[in-house]
């Protein structure tokens, strides 16, 4: 399956996709914004040349096109759209990715139909494209990546999320500024939040590589999009940003199984060639929390074991797509610091050590806030923000075995 998970405005500006889109006027190309400190800090910058080629094995001919501009004919009146290159729609071959940068290439000129994104962590990608995409790129967005912890923060305050220290955070929200070491990652959220204006916004924000899109479409409590076609449609749209794109994100029952929300929204995805390049759950422990054994410790262990055993479950369905899990705890239930502390360590070590598991970020209940009123941090919220990370990326993203052993 093709998997690769400030203003909001609340309209629906739906664009229908064109392979090509003749007679929109060409703009000028904005050169890189080097805001972000932490991307700065950790080296990226060096080699920023995206290198594509009409041959393979980056032959002559080929040219060489600077990062944050998004390359097609496809415009939204930003500077930032720009045309690609002179006799270089659909007849890129291969490409030269620079060591600290990502390119998503995409066959339709507003970033849909067949497309993928790969991720230069390690060591810069050389690599000719897939059979499906060879002579068939109209859309190209290259920026800089980071890398954080796996370890982040779910919360709507920004004090909270300064006192966690945590490299990477999301607020349910669309417009949240970064911070020095912090990166954020916006979420449309709901469907309306899905449109060109939005598109725009992140188009323009040097600080932002990924995005999350509808939390709990499931659940007429949250975004409530029962309609699988509608949350497509809407998802196409937030493909024109080229950012790293999670999928719509469940409640825990309706992300694996036959006629789930999540299994349902995957296979339209197919269908569609919609780029999902990580799947994002969310997991309480429902339904088990008054199943407790003779000690807190013995119970923290219990719920561990069926978290893995959920997870595992998500990535068999799933195999190949990396998972977020952007909601976790013990259950909002239980209100024990040892339970949640101790499934806290099991969980995050677990976490860390399995490749396919990108980022995680625990839900603390109103039982046991991660900080107090004035913002400081409580006991568990300290002890969270204790426990060790591994990196988001255990190395270079590509895809189809296009990769090359060329310098």
């Amino acid at each position: 399956m093709c998997y690769t998970k400030i203003v909001v405005v609340f309209l629906f500006a739906f664009v229908t996709s064109c392979k090509k889109n003749p007679g929109v006027s060409e703009t000028t190309k904005a050169t890189s914004n080097d805001t972000l400190g932490l991307i700065n800090e950790l080296g990226f910058g060096e080699g920023r040349m995206l290198t594509i080629s009409k041959k393979e094995n980056i032959g002559m001919p080929k040219v060489q096109l600077s990062p944050d501009s998004i390359y097609s004919s496809y415009s939204l009146e930003d500077p930032l759209f720009t045309p690609m290159p002179a006799g270089y729609e659909d007849q890129v071959i291969s490409f030269r990715l620079p060591k600290g940068y990502m390119a998503v290439f995409a066959e339709n000129s507003d970033g849909t139909g067949e497309s993928v994104c790969y991720v230069a962590v390690d060591s810069t990608i050389n690599a000719d494209l897939p059979a499906r995409l060879r002579n068939n790129i109209s859309y190209i967005r290259y920026i800089r990546i980071n890398n954080p912890d796996k370890k982040g923060t779910g919360s709507t305050q920004d004090a909270a999320v300064l006192a966690s220290g945590s490299q990477w955070f999301y607020g349910w929200s669309l417009n949240r500024s970064s911070f020095p070491g912090q990166q954020f990652v916006p979420m449309t959220w709901g469907k309306y939040t899905c449109n060109d204006n939005n598109v725009k916004y992140l188009v323009e924000r040097p600080d932002v590589d990924h995005l999350l899109s509808f939390n709990e479409p499931d659940n007429t409590n949250q975004s409530n999009i029962p309609n699988i076609d509608t949350a497509v449609a809407r998802y196409k749209i937030m493909q024109k940003t080229g950012l790293r794109l999670g999928a719509p994100v469940t409640t825990q029952d309706q992300a694996i199984g036959d006629g789930r929300w999540l299994t349902r929204f995957m296979a339209k995805a197919q269908q569609e060639k919609l780029r999902i390049d990580f799947i994002p759950v969310h997991w309480y422990d429902w339904g088990n929390q008054f199943n407790n054994k003779a000690t807190d410790s013995l119970t923290a262990e219990a719920i561990f074991n069926r978290f893995t055993n959920y997870m595992q479950k998500v990535h068999s369905a799933y195999p190949g797509v990396p998972i977020w899990v952007t909601e976790f705890n013990a259950n909002v239930n239980r209100s024990s610091a040892v339970i949640h502390e101790y499934f806290m360590k099991l969980a995050s070590d677990w976490m860390n050590s399995t490749s396919y598991v990108e980022r995680y970020a625990y839900f603390f209940p109103k039982t046991l806030p991660d900080v107090n009123s004035d913002f400081t941090l409580t006991e568990a919220g300290e002890y969270w923000k204790s426990l060790i990370s591994t990196k988001s990326f255990n190395g270079n993203i590509v895809s189809n075995d296009t990769i090359l052993n060329v310098n």
